[in-house]
């Protein structure tokens, strides 16, 4: 795994930590019960299975938002 892939993933999620809940980052990512909570609370590193797993999802997420944003606009 590229270290650029953990550092934006980490600074990502370190950015937004006040709208995401820990639960509902696992439940999205499938990762196991308090993952998420102890990468917030406690700074415990992701592994690079679960940093390339959120790396894809936080990648589909910004593609789905700038699709919905280029129809909208193309329909303004």
């Amino acid at each position: 795994m590229k270290e650029n892939r953990r550092f934006i993933v980490e600074s990502w999620f370190r950015e937004h930590k006040d709208i995401f809940k820990g639960n509902g980052v696992d439940r999205w990512l499938n990762l196991p019960n308090g993952t998420m909570q102890k990468f917030f609370k406690y700074d415990i590193a992701l592994n690079n299975r679960r940093i390339n797993k959120a790396y894809r999802e936080i990648t589909k997420l910004i593609a789905h938002f700038e699709l919905l944003k280029k129809t909208v606009e193309k329909d303004e």
